[in-house]
Order: C-alpha cells, then structure tokens, then sequence
C-alpha cells in the first residue's frame, strides 16, 4: 500500500509564500477511508471512491496508491477504457478527468460519458471467507460483515472484475478485495478509523493515531503507511469508550491517556489493561502521559498521579495549593520535573514541588496563576504556551514573548527547531536564525482544528478533526 496524496494538497502547495521548496511528495494527507460507496476497474488499477476521496488500488503490486481527490467533493466515478480516463462529477456539477499516465486530475471533461469496464454481482457468497477477524453475513434481504469486536457493517457494492476479482464494499470496514473462484476475500484496510484524531505518536517504525471522538480508536500503521490495523476500538475489553489524548512507550508498554483513565498495552500480546480508578476516582481525564527518572507521570483533570512499577498503580503527587490543578503537560531539564497546569507552571525538585515564582524569583507572565497547557525545555531556556503566546524564558533572565499564536497548546522541539501548535495553525521557530514560519489551514491542513501534532526522524505529524497531515519538515524549515 503506499501513500495517497491529495490534489487539494498538492495545488496549496504552490502558493506556500514561505516555502519555495516545498514539493507535492512531501506533504500527506489521511483521512478515514471506512466507507467506499462505488468502485470501477480496468486489468490494472481498481478506483474506489469513499468518504474521504478517490484512492487507486494497483493489482500488481497489491497496494494501495495516491488518493486523487480528497476535499474535492467527488459524488460520482466512471472509467473510459478508450482513452484510459476516469471521470468523476463533483456535488457541485463539475465533472473532472484523471489520467493515470500524467497522475494529474484537470476539469476538461464535459459528462460522464465515459463506462466502466464489464463488472458483473458475484451471485451467491454464502460461505464467503474473511479472514480471522472478519466474518460475511447474509440473509433474504441483506448483507453485512462482523469484525472481532462483534461490529456489524452493512455490504454497499459486490462486483467481480476479470472474472476472479472480488470486491466488497462496506460502510464501515472498508473494501475487500479476493477470488470469487474461491469463496475469500482479505480486508484492504487503508487510513484512519476515526478521521478525527487527537492524538500521533511514532517509535521510528510503527506510528500509532488515537480518535479524538468519544466512540475511541487506536490505529496503527508502518510509518512508510504500506500495511495499517485497529488495534483496539470501544468493543475491546478493557479499552474503554473515550478520546485518546496522549500516546507514548515506556518498558516496553504502549500507554494511553483517555478521557477514562491510563491504558496500558501489551506491545507483544496486543492485551489492554485500564486503570480506571486514579486519584480516589474513576474515569478520570488523563491529557499528557511522560516518563521521568524511571517513573511514569500522568496529568490529569486532578492534578498530577505517578506510577513507579507499571503493574502497580497510580499514585497522588500532590501539588502546593489547595485545589489540585489539571495537569496538561511536562517537561524534564536534568532532574527537575516541570508541570504546566491549569493554575500555572510548577517544578518538582528533590524538595517537592514549587511554584515557577519560588524557583525564578521573578514574575513571568502567564506562567503563575494562568492556564498553560504546554511547556518544553531547550538547552538551559524554558519555553511555554499560554493564551494566544509563546514564551522562553533564558538561564538567568527575564521571561519574554517569543511570538504571538492564537490558541497555543502544544510546543515540540527536533534539533534546533521548536514546533508550536494552535487552532488554526502550526509555527517553526528556528532558535538559532529567529526566523520562522507557518503552516495553516489555507496551506492544505486537512481541517477546521489542529488537535495533535507529532515530530520525529523529520517528519511532522499534525492531526486534526478532518484527518492527519505529514510533512517532511526539511521541505519548510526556516
């Protein structure tokens, strides 16, 4: 399977001001492609539009190709064997071509007038196999597949091309592709499960997307996209029905925050386990999750919990006020601990906890008594985000104002860059030039709101309420 890149994507691309270099191939666009609704095919390539675009199967190589036509409203595909062409109409009444041989989608077509090649409906598929977590049932007057949760999704379109080609299209799982001589057919899963994602995170080989919707999906895919799986959805034992916020690894765990408590994952056994009850309560909101000094520090809506051992349990560290506030993130310089909460910045030290004011000894704007929801450390300067701000706050001087961006919640750093994230827009802050630029949602970010944002190995992750872009940071960097 390999990439999609959307068209929408590639034509913003070209009118980046701060990005001459920047090529088509480095930015991605996913979204969730759970509900194909029609298919077409020749002996070589197979469309198949879906919610989220047209994507291109290649019988070949067995793999999953670019997305054509995200964001462009497609309502409806034909092929035209005779000049090698797919056309699609859009809601809107436009009705545009797609040649294979220049991959490039123009407005030229005048109708659908254009047929697909000879498909006929399978017939009977009673004993149609699925594969282990898939199961084809059927009665009088419909048809639908089960997967291992014990989710039903009703069946939109059967077809068999070349005569053996099996498709089967389903609102929900994806399409299937197998033999009709032999009665099977494996799922050709392809993007998220929920395109809204709230949280990215990658181990250099895997990348795992968590759902920022209520229902609450993990799903993980090879970090070059070739192969995807969900690996836990609400059905799953012990994995409970809330948004995802944080994921990240420590001992050999995959951790989760989740508006219901932590969950844990067994990396080999693929096994959940939930700690639900934290701090005296039960589905407590976890937003960030980080390893330090060989503990694993959650912020939650109470404040701060710890877990020395991770067959143990969570346990209370208690910040210096009366009201715990809600831990939104941290950061580590050498020993020290630093929390941005919900009531401002605080340290934790081989003395306990303090606040930002004890450890400065000066005022730094919305760093005391004020909401942050993001902090990171850079070589001896402390960074972080409140309000529409940025701040840093060098060794040994006052805190200043790095740069304004509306809504900020999260800063990330990757050599000498740091990455600050807010609604409606991502920014890079060189820290050696102070040159910096943006990326926002009329450059080709895939959505209305900035959720998540992941970097790592010069790729950056940037997951919204529409689905994740990816960006080769080296194409833009200041």
């Amino acid at each position: 399977m390999r990439t999609s890149r959307a068209l929408l994507i590639v034509c913003a691309a070209l009118t980046f001001s701060f990005a001459a270099n920047l090529q088509p191939q480095d930015m991605l666009f996913i979204s969730a492609h759970r509900n194909p609704t029609q298919i077409v095919s020749d002996d070589k390539i197979a469309y198949v539009l879906t919610e989220g675009g047209v994507l291109m199967y290649d019988y070949r190589r067995q793999q999953w190709m670019d997305n054509i036509a995200a964001g462009l409203g497609v309502s409806n595909i034909a092929y035209n064997p005779s000049r090698n062409q797919l056309l699609m109409a859009t809601a809107g009444g436009s009705i545009l071509e797609y040649n294979p041989a220049f991959r490039r989608v123009s407005g030229s077509a005048s109708e659908m007038q254009g047929t697909s090649p000879a498909g006929a409906a399978p017939g009977d598929l009673t004993g149609l196999m699925l594969g282990a977590d898939y199961a084809y049932l059927t009665d009088a007057t419909s048809a639908s597949v089960r997967d291992r949760w014990n989710r039903r999704a009703n069946v939109s379109s059967t077809i068999v091309f070349d005569y053996d080609h099996l498709w089967l299209l389903t609102g929900g799982h994806g399409a299937f592709l197998g033999s009709a001589r032999r009665k099977e057919a494996n799922s050709t899963w392809f993007g998220l499960y929920d395109a809204s994602t709230a949280s990215i995170f990658t181990d250099g080989k895997n990348v795992w997307f968590g759902s920022a919707n209520s229902a609450g999906a993990l799903v993980r895919a090879k970090t070059d996209l070739s192969e995807w799986r969900v690996d836990a959805a609400q059905q799953d034992y012990e994995f409970p029905d809330a948004t995802i916020y944080d994921i990240l690894q420590w001992r050999d765990y995959l951790w989760l925050a989740t508006a219901k408590g932590v969950v844990r994952q067994d990396l080999k056994t693929n096994q959940f386990k939930l700690f639900r009850r934290m701090q005296g309560s039960t589905d407590l909101k976890v937003y960030r999750l980080y390893p330090h000094l060989d503990r694993l520090y959650a912020g939650t809506e109470k404040g701060v919990a710890v877990l020395d051992d991770p067959d143990g349990n969570f346990k209370n560290s208690e910040l210096p006020i009366g009201i715990s506030p809600a831990g939104r993130d941290f950061s580590a310089k050498d020993s020290d601990l630093w929390a941005a909460t919900s009531m401002g910045l605080f340290v934790q030290t081989k003395n306990g906890w303090k606040s930002i004011t004890d450890v400065t000894k000066q005022d730094a704007p919305d760093a005391f008594g004020a909401s942050v929801p993001t902090v990171g450390f850079r070589d001896t300067s402390l960074y972080w985000g409140a309000g529409d701000r940025v701040y840093e706050k060098p060794r040994r001087q006052p805190a200043k104002i790095l740069f304004d961006l509306p809504n900020v919640f999260r800063i990330l750093f990757d050599g000498d860059n740091l990455f600050a994230a807010g609604s409606d827009r991502v920014r890079v802050f060189n820290m050696k030039t102070r040159l910096w630029a943006d990326f926002n949602l009329s450059d080709g970010i895939p959505g209305t709101k900035i959720q998540s944002l992941f970097v790592r190995d010069g790729l950056l992750w940037i997951g919204t309420d529409l689905g994740v872009m990816r960006l080769k940071t080296k194409s833009y960097l200041p």
